[in-house]
């Protein structure tokens, strides 16, 4: 297991793409977790007003100012704390969800894996942005709705990966062996068909992460997401979106952040697809 892991990184070190998209995605977590420590970044707080009102990029606002005078460049730093963290809170709740129910359905089979299949169908038939509007409307336009709400939309594809994988896995040998000494159905679940399953499921969380950034900017953008004095890049862009003729700079840089940011997650998670699969060879 171990040298495996260690040959999957040597792989993945050897895809230029992958390689720098984990610096441009580590700078990006960087700067959010800097922005969470209080971190004086620039020399203007993000919600510090000026009578430099709607000024182009200049050498003491890099990015420009909004209709407030506010230093955008701190906006959008600020506003990576939110959009980062509902991107990868939304994996890690959709990976737990989507793993607790493929490996149930997966295990056990039977009757019980083709009911909990057909929940997963009907969840599927729903559209993810009534979904996420409804939440939106009964819990508030606040984190934790938006939290919720892609929580229910992001675990669909997960329950299905890990029951294919659990399927697949319950009849080799090893497993056999488990039973036959003896161990419990958790800890064979936990020991040794998990493990064996995480590698495509961490692949698509890194495909989670930038669908989630890309639902959020989208509700906030429309009005239905994240509401002031809350800052994301969604709203930043929505904002922008207004003067978008006169003052581009207020949509464009925000818009540059989500853009490179999930780009960059998706090279992550092609590359991690190739070094996993042992099939693959870099030449």
């Amino acid at each position: 297991m171990a040298q495996a892991k260690r040959d999957a990184w040597s792989r993945l070190k050897r895809i230029p793409s992958a390689y720098a998209a984990m610096i441009i995605i580590a700078l990006v977590c960087f700067l959010a977790l800097l922005s969470y420590l209080n971190v004086p970044l620039t020399h203007f707080a993000f919600d510090e007003t000026s009578e430099a009102v709607l000024n182009g990029p200049s050498a003491q606002h890099l990015m420009g100012t909004d209709e407030l005078g506010r230093d955008l460049l701190a906006r959008v730093i600020f506003g990576s704390r939110l959009s980062i963290s509902i991107g990868l809170m939304t994996a890690i709740f959709g990976f737990l969800i989507g793993t607790v129910y493929g490996a149930i359905a997966g295990y056990l089979g039977g009757k019980l894996d083709n009911i909990m299949m057909r929940g997963v169908d009907i969840a599927y038939s729903l559209p993810d942005l009534l979904v996420m509007i409804l939440i939106g409307v009964l819990i508030g336009r606040g984190t934790s709705g938006i939290l919720l709400a892609l929580a229910l939309i992001s675990w669909r594809g997960t329950a299905r990966l890990v029951r294919a994988q659990f399927i697949q896995l319950k009849n080799e040998e090893f497993i056999e062996a488990a039973r036959a000494q003896g161990q419990s159905h958790i800890a064979i679940i936990l020991k040794h068909m998990i493990p064996n399953s995480l590698g495509p499921v961490i692949v698509a969380m890194t495909f989670t992460v930038p669908a989630a950034i890309l639902s959020e900017s989208t509700l906030s953008f429309i009005g239905l997401g994240l509401s002031p004095p809350a800052c994301s890049w969604g709203t930043l862009a929505s904002d922008g979106w207004r003067s978008l003729r006169t003052h581009p700079h207020l949509i464009f840089f925000p818009s540059f952040f989500i853009f490179m940011t999930v780009l960059s997650f998706n090279f992550l998670g092609d590359g991690l697809r190739d070094a996993i699969d042992p099939r693959t060879r870099i030449n």
